[in-house]
């Protein structure tokens, strides 16, 4: 199966990752309170305690890109190439073929539009390149950036989980979105 293992924009750069990527990875979660911001939602990342930790995550995810196991891209600035973020799409059922896509991005970068911007290329990389008959997100219900993304993208929320897990002694629901193949515009 050919795929692009680049999309880019007007302002950023996603990729799958390269060997030596996890210093900008982990510089990433050093700055900007990150890895307090990270801890809710990419808890993964949050947890990165060396550069050799975000350099191994960063390998696994290009391991697990050539293995076609979950499509994992680092997001860039153009210009001055700085990492602010990361898309992954992960096989849900390739029966389906089905699919699931989240973002997140550097808490300094936050209501720029980033993780729309990133994220908006991937509808037409998953229905056009895997050619995936179904696309879903799941947000916490207490995340209102990622519920705006998963809008402005042009997924449609089909459930809510009310109070369905515990983070710091707080319950908080999870918001599934989906989008079919029928329902993409092409871009």
């Amino acid at each position: 199966m050919e795929m692009p293992t680049r999309l880019e924009s007007e302002r950023l750069i996603a990729r799958k990752y390269e060997e030596g990527d996890g210093r900008e990875l982990f510089a990433m979660v050093e700055r900007n309170g990150n890895r307090e911001h990270l801890s809710e939602n990419a808890e993964n990342v949050s947890r990165l305690a060396t550069e050799t930790d975000a350099e191994i995550m960063a390998r696994g995810h290009s391991a697990d890109w050539v293995g076609r196991n979950r499509f994992v891209m680092g997001v860039w600035l153009k210009g001055d190439e700085k990492y602010v973020g990361e898309i992954w799409i992960e096989p849900d059922r390739w029966d389906v073929p089905s699919f699931h896509i989240g973002w997140l991005v550097d808490g300094g970068y936050e209501g720029q539009g980033i993780a729309t911007e990133a994220a908006r290329r991937c509808p037409a990389f998953l229905f056009d390149d895997l050619k995936a008959h179904r696309v879903s997100a799941i947000t916490r219900d207490t995340n209102p950036r990622s519920r705006k993304v998963a809008g402005r993208l042009g997924f449609r929320q089909e459930g809510h989980l009310r109070e369905f897990r515990i983070d710091k002694g707080e319950r908080y629901g999870v918001l599934h979105y989906g989008m079919l193949k029928t329902e993409f515009s092409g871009g």
